[in-house]
């Protein structure tokens, strides 16, 4: 097998794997890890596109499509919880675009203690030319699969969100889960 095929196959784990972790779920844990995998490559073929436009990180390039997409200046705290960061990590995002001059901040309208975010010409004229990227990346990864194939995913996709969302709200099991060490 070589380098590419090897990076190539899917996340596997041995026929044993229950007899280790008679706990776990095998079907499951090969699922999970190709799944992140998946979005490691996908989200790293994203970034790959978005930075032939502007060397922007990933949160960068969100804050400016999330006030645009708003069509009108948001407060930080809004941005912030559309990205889920904190208002530390906004600050230093926001003061950073700032300087780059793609976004201004701008007094509110009805309360003079408070500023609004709005994006600079210059970062629609970004936005303009890196949305199609990402969106064409999004395109060509899933280009094998069929419409019907990606609703199914994303189906599946929604009801494993729906039961991690039930799950952080839950108290870990209390059981004791096991390795047995001798299996391998």
């Amino acid at each position: 097998m070589t380098d590419v095929e090897i990076r190539n196959a899917p996340v596997s784990v041995g026929d044993d794997f229950e007899d280790e972790f008679p706990d776990a779920r095998r079907v499951a844990t090969v699922a999970v890890a190709n799944l992140v995998r998946t979005a490691d490559r996908m989200l790293a073929e994203i970034d790959r596109r978005r930075r032939t436009v502007a060397n922007l990180s990933a949160n960068a390039s969100q804050i400016l499509a999330v006030v645009e997409g708003a069509g009108e200046p948001l407060p930080p705290h809004v941005i912030a919880e559309r990205l889920l960061v904190t208002s530390g990590t906004m600050t230093s995002l926001l003061d950073t675009l700032e300087r780059r001059g793609l976004i201004q901040r701008v007094p509110h309208p009805s309360d003079r203690r408070k500023l609004l975010i709005d994006i600079t010409d210059e970062a629609r004229d970004i936005l303009d030319r890196m949305l199609p990227r990402i969106h064409g990346a999004e395109r060509d990864a899933l280009s094998v699969l069929s419409d019907d194939e990606c609703r199914t995913m994303t189906a599946l996709l929604e009801r494993i969100q729906a039961q991690l969302e039930e799950l952080a709200h839950a108290n870990p099991p209390d059981r004791e889960e096991r390795r047995v060490s001798g299996s391998r």
